[in-house]
């Protein structure tokens, strides 16, 4: 991975032909604070870049600020199948299951549910669309979305990286999404 710095970023949104209103909205920046680290006048917080890298990324891949333009339901579909094509699981059946059912004890609504997981976690982190739009595409609440990406996150943490199921679902598709 590479060092993020105030001077690669700069290089890359002239590169990409951005302007620095654009990219500082999508970050989430202040303009000033992005003039006042590019010339030196503040230190930049490693926070403040990675939003900027990730702002850069978004922009790259069209994304943008606003999930609106793109159809988020339409993307959240697209992630439920990817989802359940590298879990080997039926994309319709994961899709037609009713998330609110809470069906726990039945086999098939518990595979659609860790489906919706990991289509969850493609379109927020590799993505890079908001949890709320996502919710409000999946019919369910910010905090189930929010829950079930953590929930996955803490799950692969837990399994230690030690090439477990879920980790080696989840780097072949970090490794696909780069």
């Amino acid at each position: 991975m590479e060092t993020l710095n105030i001077a690669a970023i700069e290089a890359k949104r002239r590169a990409m032909n951005i302007p620095k209103t654009r990219l500082c909205a999508v970050a989430g920046v202040g303009r000033r604070t992005y003039d006042y680290m590019h010339n030196g006048t503040t230190a930049p917080q490693a926070a403040t870049l990675g939003r900027l890298q990730t702002a850069l990324d978004r922009l790259r891949r069209g994304v943008g600020g606003e999930a609106y333009g793109l159809a988020p339901h339409a993307v959240y579909k697209s992630c439920m199948v990817v989802a359940a094509s590298y879990m080997q699981a039926n994309a319709t059946a994961a899709l037609d299951a009713d998330p609110g059912r809470r069906a726990t004890a039945n086999p098939e609504w518990q595979r659609a549910a860790e489906v919706r997981r990991v289509g969850y976690f493609i379109a927020n982190q590799f993505l890079g669309f908001k949890i709320s739009d996502l919710a409000r595409a999946a019919g369910v609440t910010k905090q189930a979305v929010s829950t079930a990406v953590r929930e996955l996150e803490w799950e692969r943490d837990r399994e230690g990286g030690n090439n477990g199921q879920l980790d080696r679902l989840l780097s072949k598709l970090e490794e696909d999404f780069r």
